[in-house]
C-alpha cells in the first residue's frame, strides 16, 4: 500500500499534534506501508529529511518525505485549502493508493480529490460548529472517501450524529511514549534528576498555557504545601510560568525530549491532569490528550478529571482516581488519599500499566491499516 500523507506544517515543534503525526506515520511504516510525507516549504522553511524527523520526534520507520515549494504551510482553515489544491495537483500522487490527512479542511475539499483518501481527526468537529454538519455528510459519502479515523469514541459520536456511515468509521486510540519501557524506577530517576528522595511528588508533564487548566493545579498547591508539584513541558516565561513564581513547592521544568521525559514521569507520586473541563469544553483544543497515555504506561497513579473524552480510558478506583472538574478541595482530598494509601497507589499503578497494555502505536497501526485495507477492497 502506498500512502501520501500531507502535512499542515513546514518545520518540527513541540505541539502535540506533530508528535502524533509523525508517531503515526513511523509505526505504519514499520508494517510495511510505504508512506511519504509531503511538506509545504516557504522560502523561509529549511530543508528537512526523513532522518532529521526520526531524530527530531525518536521515532523509528522508513517513511519518506517530501517538500513541495507553497506558501500554504499553517494551521488555518484558508491556508490548508489553498495547500490541498496545489496537492492535488501533485505529481507525487500518481501510483499512489490513497490521501491520508489530519487537515480539517479534508472535511470540506475532500470530495476533490483524485485519490482515494482518509482524513483522521481529533476534534468533534460537526458538534463543534452544527453548520459543517451537510458538508461533512456529503464529503463522507463521496464513494472515494474511505472514512474518517477518530481518536476517540467521543469525537466519533459527532461524526455519526453528523450522519456519516458506521463502515466508514474507526477509533484508533493513539499510544505511549515508547521509551518508557526503558524508565528507571522512582528511587534511582529521582537520584538522576537531583530531585527529593522522600518529598511527595506530584506531577504534569505536556504543554504549559492558559488553555491546559492547569489554573486548577496552581490553585490546588498551596492547599497541600508539602507536595512538590512539578510541570515540566514549558516553553518560556508564560502567564503559568509567572504565577507559579508565587509558589514555593511549584516547580517549572523546561521542554524535554522524548527520550528524557520518561525519568520525570518515573520520578513522580502521582501523575496529575489538571482536574478543569477548560481544555475539552471552553478551548476545545485537547480530546484524549496524548499525555494520558504516557501516563497510563508509565505505571503510575493518575489524578484526573471526571470527564467524558477520558472516561473511555480511565475508570475511578480501577486505573485512576478521578475527581470533580474545578474543585481543588476535591483535588486536594483525593492526592492525600493516594499518598497515604500504598496498597491504593499500587492498584492503581498496576491498573494503568493493563490498560497501557493495549495502547501502543505499533497496536493502533495495524487497526488503521486493517481498515484501509478493508475500505480499499470495497471499491471494487
Amino acid at each position: 500500500m502506498r500512502l501520501i500523507y500531507p502535512l499542515m506544517w513546514a518545520r518540527p515543534d513541540r505541539k502535540a499534534d506533530r508528535e502524533q503525526t509523525i508517531a503515526t506515520a513511523a509505526a505504519l511504516a514499520r508494517r510495511g506501508v510505504e508512506i511519504i510525507l509531503l511538506m509545504p516549504q516557504g522560502a523561509r522553511d529549511p530543508s528537512l529529511s526523513a532522518n532529521e524527523l526520526r531524530a527530531w520526534f525518536a521515532v523509528e520507520g522508513d517513511f519518506g518525505v517530501v517538500q513541495r515549494p507553497s506558501r500554504w504551510a499553517g494551521e488555518s482553515l484558508f491556508r490548508s485549502r489553498l495547500w490541498l489544491r496545489q496537492i492535488f495537483r501533485d505529481p507525487l500522487l500518481a501510483g499512489a493508493d490513497l490521501l491520508y490527512s489530519r487537515m480539517p479542511a479534508m472535511l470540506g475539499v475532500g470530495r476533490k480529490s483524485p485519490l482515494p483518501f482518509v482524513t483522521e481527526q481529533y476534534r468533534p468537529w460537526p458538534d463543534e460548529w452544527p453548520f459543517i454538519r451537510p458538508l461533512v455528510r456529503r464529503t463522507a459519502r463521496q464513494r472515494d472517501c474511505l472514512g474518517l479515523i477518530l481518536h476517540s469514541a467521543y469525537a466519533a459520536d459527532a461524526y455519526r450524529r453528523a450522519g456519516v456511515a458506521e463502515e466508514k468509521l474507526l477509533v484508533a486510540h493513539n499510544g505511549a511514549n515508547p521509551h518508557l519501557a526503558a524508565a528507571p524506577g522512582k528511587a534511582a530517576a529521582r537520584a538522576r534528576l537531583g530531585l527529593p528522595e522522600d518529598r511527595p511528588i506530584a506531577l504534569y508533564a505536556g504543554r504549559i498555557n492558559a488553555q491546559k487548566g492547569l489554573d486548577q493545579l496552581l490553585a490546588l498547591a498551596p492547599l497541600r504545601p508539602d507536595i512538590a508539584f512539578l510541570l515540566v513541558g514549558s516553553e518560556g516565561e508564560g502567564p503559568i510560568e509567572a504565577a507559579a513564581a508565587a509558589h514555593a513547592n511549584v516547580r517549572i521544568i523546561p521542554w524535554q525530549e522524548p527520550t528524557a521525559l520518561p525519568g520525570w514521569l518515573a520520578a513522580a507520586d502521582v501523575l496529575l491532569i489538571p482536574p478543569s473541563r477548560a481544555p475539552l469544553e471552553q478551548f476545545r483544543n485537547c480530546v484524549l490528550p496524548l499525555k494520558l497515555f504516557s501516563y497510563l504506561a508509565a505505571g503510575r497513579p493518575i489524578l484526573a478529571p471526571e470527564a467524558p473524552d477520558t472516561a473511555e480510558l480511565l475508570t475511578d478506583g480501577v486505573n485512576a482516581l478521578l475527581v470533580p472538574p474545578g474543585r481543588p478541595e476535591a483535588a486536594a482530598a483525593a492526592l492525600d488519599r493516594l499518598l497515604g494509601d500504598a496498597a491504593l497507589g499500587a492498584h492503581l499503578a498496576a491498573g494503568a500499566l493493563a490498560s497501557a497494555a493495549e495502547l501502543d502505536w505499533d497496536r493502533r497501526a495495524e487497526k488503521i491499516q486493517a481498515f484501509l485495507e478493508a475500505r480499499l477492497l470495497s471499491l471494487g
